[in-house]
């Protein structure tokens, strides 16, 4: 895609024909320019990654839900369109502090799958696998911020290995499932139910790694 390759500034509405095969009076029969393609590039993505969040919210636990979302969130990583897109999202996300469309478009795709998260973690409390006094919000917004924290610093850092990160969080999450067992205290080391649990959360995402 033009935009994730050039960047939103740099991109013409010429790369964009180019790229598309369209006349340029087909685009803009429905687009007044690249500000509302973008616009709509970015409602378009955010419709997909809300899909796969439906479909992770379906899993049977928290654990499956967890490594299915690691699988097409995290395990993408290392594919370098995906990169390049996400990089894009960087700059968008700075551009939407003084765009008021961007602002709303890049606030959609935070607060949709905030609440899907958040209703995916109050399951999860219901049914035993999370500890009852967790914060169903807090834990959503901590997990899209890790998420969005791996992507800045991939775009820093080509070096960042997204695969340890993952195993990171999945370790993180089990061990806060073990503590919803204990009191809601967190164990001082991993035992091995606890490891089980780590690896039923990463086992789809290192499936296609």
């Amino acid at each position: 895609m033009c935009f994730a390759r050039h960047g939103f500034h740099k991109t013409t509405m010429q790369d964009i024909v180019k790229q598309s095969a369209m006349s340029p009076g087909a685009i803009y029969c429905h687009f007044a320019g690249k500000h509302d393609i973008i616009v709509a590039v970015v409602e378009e993505r955010h419709r997909r990654e809300t899909e796969l969040l439906r479909r992770a919210s379906g899993k049977e636990s928290f654990a499956s839900a967890i490594g299915d979302l690691m699988e097409n969130f995290i395990a993408v990583l290392d594919n370098a369109e995906e990169r390049a897109w996400r990089r894009l999202t960087i700059a968008l996300w700075a551009e939407s502090l003084h765009d008021r469309r961007l602002a709303v478009a890049a606030r959609q795709g935070v607060d949709a799958p905030r609440a899907m998260l958040a209703d995916m973690i109050r399951q999860a409390r219901a049914r035993g696998e999370l500890p009852d006094g967790l914060n169903d919000d807090a834990m959503a917004r901590l997990l899209i911020a890790a998420f969005q924290g791996l992507v800045l610093q991939q775009a820093w850092d080509a070096d960042v290995d997204a695969a340890a990160c993952a195993d990171a969080l999945a370790v993180l999450i089990a061990s806060r499932r073990a503590s919803a067992h204990r009191g809601g205290r967190a164990p001082r080391s991993m035992a091995a139910p606890e490891r089980a649990a780590a690896a039923n959360v990463r086992r789809g995402y290192r499936a296609k790694s």
